[in-house]
């Protein structure tokens, strides 16, 4: 193979196996994906009863899924991207996508639902970015939160670090600013760990922003805030 690069994925394991699947179906023998998740999700907490609610929403997979393990199998949901609306279908939801991020997914349920005909369940982890509850609750909605996850932190797989030592690695996509907020930290622990050659592939500005601190050899992002925007943008790094 020539002109391969390799990706430091550092999603969650079973998103970052995701990813590989979507990397390798569309960009075949471009990429090498090394595999170090910076955080496992770890299931918590209790769901209320969701019949109570007009509309459910997601901001993750992740969400989906602890909504779905914990029995949750009905409802109207709004989701603020594609992927999540996928798993939240497969859970048996009738799901909407905002296609994009906090922002768009506020802005659907403003134009879709009336606060008055009921409270919303918003199902999240414990660290979340986008306010999307205070900006609904601004609008008049009431909105019950149900934290159903955690994010633990994980450290550098050996093989990563390794990798990243030797220089070895060129693109680190970024789904979050908690993962580039755990990049960041990461790295202050190894200051010996070089990141001057890598592109770092952000979802967001805000993701972007959290980077400030560290000396990448460029940083991209996305044209989207979305999951079919990032696979755009890694793939045009790959070519």
């Amino acid at each position: 193979m020539t002109n391969v690069k390799t990706l430091l994925l550092t999603r969650p394991m079973a998103q970052s196996r995701a990813l590989v699947k979507e990397i390798e179906t569309k960009f075949p023998d471009k990429a090498i994906c090394l595999i170090s998740p910076m955080m496992a999700i770890t299931p918590i907490g209790d769901l209320p009863e969701p019949s109570k609610y007009q509309a459910i929403l997601f901001t993750s997979v992740n969400g989906v899924q602890a909504f779905a393990d914990l029995g949750g199998n009905h409802g109207k949901c709004f989701c603020v991207g594609n992927r999540t609306v996928q798993a939240a279908q497969a859970a048996g939801l009738n799901a909407v996508s905002a296609n994009g991020a906090a922002v768009e997914l506020v802005a659907l349920v403003e134009r879709d639902i009336d606060p008055v005909d009921g409270p919303i369940l918003y199902v999240r982890g414990e660290h979340t970015a986008g306010d999307v509850a205070e900006n609904l609750i601004a609008q008049g909605f009431t909105v019950d939160q149900a934290v159903l996850y955690t994010q633990q932190e994980c450290e550098l797989t050996d093989a990563a670090r390794d990798a990243l030592a030797q220089g070895a690695v060129q693109g680190l996509p970024l789904y979050s600013p908690l993962s580039a907020r755990r990049f960041v930290d990461i790295m202050a622990k190894n200051p010996g760990l070089p990141t001057q050659n890598l592109v770092a592939l952000c979802i967001s500005q805000n993701v972007a922003a959290e980077l400030r601190h560290l000396t990448f050899g460029r940083i991209e992002i996305a044209a989207k805030p979305n999951g079919a925007a990032m696979l755009e943008l890694i793939g045009q790094f790959l070519r």
